[in-house]
């Protein structure tokens, strides 16, 4: 029964046996005349625009005549004007299916599809051939719209073409191609298209929304402005054109009028998205943040009731969205808009710039840098874009190409810009000259207190640094200047929470909260305080509430999962994470828990399966790269890991710090020649960076090179005479050569200087080999009676079992298993102490190891043998026998399945596992009563 392993939940599959009943169904008497009262009653609530009511008479009349072809038609135009595409197209087509002309619904499905972004189905599934010729006209403009959307240039220009040739005097062809023209890079066209459509119906408002649109686009303010109001007078009711004259009334400083516009279209369109985003602006610009606040976020609440089929086709409802929870700081639902913008709209600069910010705030840096280099080309001045771009490549420990970007972001205009100063700071730190790199901070900080971005990255570092009292003191600097800001208040406590202060970063985080009660890092925050301490159901409540608001909040699913992880809930956690992973894909840190999690069930090729996909939506994540390794080496794919690490080398290239950490994944991979492979190509960079002069004694050590280790670490003591790691990879060499009184002196003297529970095993390491057992226990309880962590009092209870000390062993096992609830070996090794020991509660502490890795066969060995010991036999064989099935080279585990089939009788097979145990090993625990068993069968 090795006691060492864990996995996690193997699902249980319930089959649900339903007994059929025949069910008797009577139609109802068709009543074509009340069918007909509730059409015409229908009609004249959608004339009026009361579309839910006419949804309901209309379905009230199909009641009566389900083969009413008006009803179909009408209800089809009644949810299409509501957004509800889906139940349009069933209607349309319903009605096509009972004999309707297709002139009537070719058009509007034309129209659906566009919508939902099946352009495909346009092109493919609907002909103009057949139809009248205005049917045609439309049907050509809008496969013009469906070719260009995907990406077929010349099969849009021919549509269109035709549609123009259809009818030369129409505006309709001409309208529709005006937005395709601007979106391929084409303005001087579609202005000549927007004029001929004006000059064909001087008095249709689309003709001069298209011509407003393309003076907007090319920068001619006053025009766009004089169209959209002819647009407007000609159709009251134009929504596009009064949300973009009020825009280009906030862009020409003329305020109060943009004031007058948006308070009318408030009133008119009080769920019109754009709306409250520019009543946001408006309120910044007044210097009212709470307003601006409320409003941005009704913006990401009205955009979220919208259908997703339909949003995704709308190019500046996208783009509100993405500005809106961007100003919030809700990163993640900004690039739920930004990536579908980015995908379906190429040419929107704005987007791509907008979607790298939030990729570098997630420090997600390839496709950052692919996004802004692309930009670049096009924009090759962008002080903006070189200054994101700067910032990827610091990210990426460029250093010396993050410097020369960042010159030219500021040659360009933005020397003056803290967050450049802010960024120079961090490459200042990055190439090691860290006291002039946080003093360039503190500068850029003293000048802008108030700048809450810039203090998050101080006191971010400050904390990092172990400085915590200092960045607890910056924080508090920023609430002073930005009292009535709820994230100035998160940062103070997040450094309170780093202060290990968490009564006061709770009371920091709930002033965050009376400033703005949505303010969602706030919230999670407080939820990981209640972790912290331990109130679990308060923080399920707080993670139930932010999705009971948003289900597909993908931060919190992630967190519900680690909560479930710590409250020891394997399967609750899984299932969370899971639900993380289908809301948001390329959240790293969901699917990275995802991958652990099923790797601890036992789910080995999926979790290695997940890995793969996530490195191919991020290709060049090393954190992704790393996981994947790390699984790889798991499940036991050591070539497929050795492949994995060798990308991992190249992408690093001369970074120090990824090659050090790529290296000692090769260390723990056995792969010890690549490990100094990587330590080499580090040192090319940094001659004297600690970390690779460390890995490059350690691999040599690995490989029996001890004068080369030696030389190592000589050179770190002459770097750092009083250098921790220096000390350590001494005490390695000595016991690696033997010499226990010397390495147990390095050891001594490196806990000295900085104690840890690694070097403090280290030293137990070499009583042990030196046979002083009872000289380590000391060593550990007093350790332990400090600071009780989990892997010192493992090795306590350990050393208790190697002098025979059952009791105690059992005693630090049950603390252990109080302290870490989801340690599944910790559980089965208790259970194993209790079997010895003749306990009963045995039986019960094996299944709690099994519901935390069902998958383990040695947790499920432990189970089987509990069971049999209590004699329960039949109970036990069945675990035995899956326990047998997934190691069959587990001489115990086939003994303890001998045992229990000679106790019911099964002689012969006792005798094979009996034979087959062994073979396998003449020394397993229970040999000797083994071999006493096989002479009476």
């Amino acid at each position: 029964m090795p006691a060492s392993r864990n996995h996690p939940v193997r699902r249980l599959l319930t089959v649900l046996v339903l007994s059929a009943s025949s069910i008797v169904a009577q139609a109802a008497q068709s009543d074509p005349a009340a069918a007909s009262r509730y059409y015409e009653d229908g009609l004249a609530r959608y004339e009026k625009q009361d579309l839910p009511g006419a949804v309901i008479q209309l379905k009230n009349a199909l009641q009566q005549d389900r083969n009413m072809l008006a009803a179909h038609l009408l209800l089809g135009r009644s949810y299409f004007d509501q957004g509800e595409l889906g139940a349009a197209e069933v209607s349309f087509r319903e009605a096509l299916r009972l004999g309707a002309s297709r002139a009537e619904v070719a058009v509007p499905l034309a129209r659906i599809y566009l919508l939902q972004g099946r352009a495909s189905l346009v092109v493919d599934g609907l002909q103009p051939e057949g139809l009248p010729p205005a049917a045609q006209l439309e049907l050509l403009s809008l496969r013009g719209t469906a070719y260009a959307n995907l990406g077929k240039g010349n099969e849009s220009e021919r549509s269109f073409a035709a549609a123009r040739a259809l009818d030369p005097n129409s505006p309709v062809p001409l309208v529709a191609e005006v937005p395709v023209l601007l979106g391929s890079g084409k303005p001087e066209l579609a202005r000549e298209r927007a004029e001929r459509a004006v000059q064909l119906a001087p008095r249709d408002a689309a003709a001069y929304n298209v011509r407003a649109s393309v003076a907007h686009a090319t920068g001619r303010l006053p025009a766009a402005l004089e169209d959209y109001a002819r647009a407007i007078e000609l159709q009251p009711g134009q929504l596009d054109a009064r949300v973009a004259r009020a825009g280009i009334l906030l862009d020409l400083g003329r305020d109060a009028e943009a004031a007058g516009v948006l308070d009318k279209l408030g009133a008119d369109m009080p769920k019109e998205p754009r709306v409250a985003y520019l009543r946001a602006l408006l309120a910044s610009r007044r210097g009212d943040s709470a307003t601006a606040n409320a409003q941005m976020l009704q913006v990401g609440d009205l955009l979220e009731n919208l259908p997703a089929e339909w949003l995704a086709t709308q190019e500046q409802l996208l783009m509100t969205g993405a500005l809106a929870h961007h100003a919030t700081g809700q990163f993640e639902k900004a690039r739920k808009y930004l990536d579908v913008l980015v995908a379906r709209y190429p040419r929107n600069l704005g987007a791509r710039k907008l979607l790298a910010a939030v990729l570098v705030e997630r420090n997600e840096t390839t496709p950052a840098q692919a996004l802004l280099e692309d930009v670049l080309r096009k924009q090759p001045d962008d002080a903006q874009v070189l200054y994101l771009l700067g910032r990827v490549q610091l990210a990426q420990k460029r250093y010396a190409k993050a410097a020369e970007t960042l010159e030219r972001a500021a040659a360009r205009g933005a020397a003056e810009d803290p967050r450049l100063q802010t960024a120079l700071g961090l490459g200042r730190i990055g190439m090691g000259d860290t006291g002039a790199g946080l003093r360039s901070l503190a500068a850029a900080f003293d000048k802008t207190p108030q700048d809450v971005g810039l203090a998050a990255t101080y006191v971010n570092l400050l904390m990092r640094g172990g400085e915590r009292a200092k960045a607890v003191a910056v924080a508090r600097k920023t609430v002073q200047a930005q009292a009535a800001n709820p994230a100035a208040h998160n940062l103070l406590g997040l450094a309170l929470a780093s202060n290990d202060d968490l009564p006061a970063a709770r009371n920091a985080y709930n002033e965050a909260l009376r400033r703005d009660a949505g303010f969602v890092p706030a919230q999670l925050n407080l939820a990981r305080v209640d972790r912290a301490e331990g109130k679990l159901d308060a923080a399920r409540q707080r993670y139930a509430a932010m999705l009971a608001k948003d289900r597909n909040d993908g931060v919190a699913l992630y967190e519900s999962g680690a909560l479930e992880q710590q409250a020891g809930n394997t399967a609750e956690a899984l299932r969370w994470f899971e639900k993380a992973v289908v809301a948001r894909p390329d959240n790293i840190a969901a699917s990275l828990a995802l991958a652990e999690a099923r790797l601890a069930a036992g789910e080995g090729q999926a979790a290695q399966e997940a890995m793969r996909t996530l490195t191919m939506r991020r290709p060049g994540d090393l954190a992704a790269l790393a996981e994947l390794a790390r699984i790889e080496q798991a499940v036991g794919d050591t070539r497929a890991a050795q492949q994995t690490l060798r990308e991992m080398s190249r992408i690093a290239e001369y970074d120090p710090d990824a090659q050090v950490r790529i290296g000692y994944l090769q260390l723990r991979a056995g792969a010890t020649d690549e490990a100094a492979k990587n330590a080499q190509k580090a040192l090319q960079g940094r001659p004297e960076h600690i970390g690779a002069l460390t890995l490059a004694a350690e691999a040599a050590l690995a490989r029996g090179e001890y004068d080369k280790a030696g030389e190592r670490v000589r050179e770190l003591r002459r770097l750092d005479p009083k250098a921790v790691d220096a000390l350590r990879v001494e005490g390695d060499i000595a016991f690696a050569r033997g010499q226990m009184p010397a390495a147990a002196e390095a050891y001594r003297q490196a806990q000295e200087r900085q104690p840890s529970a690694e070097l403090l095993l280290r030293r137990v390491q070499v009583l042990l080999a030196q046979d002083k057992a009872a000289a380590a226990a000391p060593l550990l309880q007093q350790w332990v009676k400090d600071k009780p962590e989990p892997a010192v009092r493992r090795a306590l209870a350990e050393i208790h079992m190697r002098t025979g000390d059952w009791a105690a062993a059992r005693r630090e096992y049950e603390r252990l298993v109080a302290e870490v609830p989801t340690d599944a070996s910790a559980y089965n090794n208790l259970a194993n102490i209790q079997i010895r020991m003749k306990d009963g509660a045995a039986i019960a502490t094996a299944q709690k190891a099994l519901a935390l890795a069902p998958a383990d066969p040695n947790v499920i060995d432990t189970v089987g043998w509990a069971l049999a010991r209590g004699e329960r036999y039949e109970d036990a064989l069945r675990y035995l026998r899956d326990a047998r099935l997934r190691a069959p080279d587990n001489a115990e585990v086939r003994w303890h399945l001998a045992y229990v089939l000679a106790k019911v009788g099964r002689a012969q097979e006792a005798r094979d596992e009996l034979d087959g145990a062994l073979r396998l090993s003449s020394s397993f625990d229970g040999a000797e009563e083994a071999r006493r068993l096989r002479l009476t069968l």
